[in-house]
């Protein structure tokens, strides 16, 4: 791989979900296989969330697992099954990653080094980007809309919150939290993680490290909305029962977001799917 790395590193556990895509067209795939090869003593386990059962030449390395489960359980329970696995296997970390980041050799190197982090710090996570902008981490300390704001590089004491794909988390963490929350199997699953450091008084590591994450997947023109509706099931589920305080600011960029999409998107069934679950949620004020 060309990364020099000592010999004093922590052990990794990674977990990659899949969803109606095949290994091929995994952007890291030669990557992680090269790194699993070189550092044999880190596990890969893929989670294939497809219809379809796939090949993947490389499962059948002592190191490599390959799950399949048609009926789409989502992440959470994915990432609870990786965690078992790094319980099970003494690993000191768990790496999260979906099939739409682009990994580079830099950030696995960051990763695997030796110079580990306080105990206080639970979670590292690197820069992400899209479309040559950042979108994680960011700082939530207040409700997240359009105009975020992004933390320094390096450990903060600052509320932070981080899309899942490429965050590494301390083991002995998660256990302590009970693993990956059922209640959120999929969308806000991330909210609900990073409030978890908040609550337990924690610290994040921002990574001098930067990667590219493809989120055309969530654009309303691609997207179907049995997809978005869910989307929203989750964010009214978040704020009626988790950060309850930040409610009355989501029933206000629901109004925003429905006029927004009634000018600029083309499928009707979106806007009007955000209506409703502004009226819903704004019933549930009462």
């Amino acid at each position: 791989m060309g990364v020099e790395i000592l010999l004093s590193k922590p052990s990794l556990q990674f977990v990659l979900v899949l969803y109606r895509q095949t290994w091929p067209a995994v952007a890291s795939n030669k990557l992680l296989s090269t790194f699993l090869r070189e550092y044999p003593g880190n596990h890969l386990l893929i989670i294939d969330n497809s219809p379809e059962m796939q090949d993947v030449p490389i499962v059948g390395e002592a190191n490599i697992t390959y799950q399949q489960y048609p009926e789409n359980p989502g992440l959470a329970p994915a990432y609870n099954l990786a965690l078992a696995e790094a319980s099970k296997h003494h690993h000191d970390w768990l790496v999260l990653l979906d099939q739409d980041t682009t990994l580079t050799e830099d950030y696995l190197a960051a990763i695997l080094t030796d110079k580990q982090p306080l105990d206080e710090v639970v979670c590292r996570v690197p820069q992400m980007f899209a479309n040559q902008k950042q979108i994680s981490p960011l700082l939530a300390d207040a409700y997240i809309d359009r105009h975020w704001h992004c933390p320094p590089i390096g450990v903060t004491n600052r509320r932070v919150m981080a899309i899942n794909s490429a965050s590494v988390w301390r083991v002995n963490f998660l256990e302590k939290i009970g693993g990956f929350s059922l209640e959120f199997p999929l969308d806000f699953l991330d909210h609900w993680l990073f409030y978890q450091v908040h609550v337990h008084h924690k610290k994040i590591e921002v990574l001098p490290i930067c990667l590219e994450h493809d989120l055309s997947v969530l654009h309303y023109q691609t997207m179907t909305i049995e997809r978005y509706q869910s989307i929203l099931a989750a964010e009214a589920r978040y704020y009626t029962e988790v950060e309850i305080e930040k409610k009355q600011r989501h029933l206000q960029q629901l109004q925003r977001r429905t006029i927004k999409q009634f000018l600029s998107v083309g499928n009707r069934s979106i806007w009007r799917a955000t209506w409703k679950s502004y009226q819903n949620l704004r019933r549930k004020r009462k």
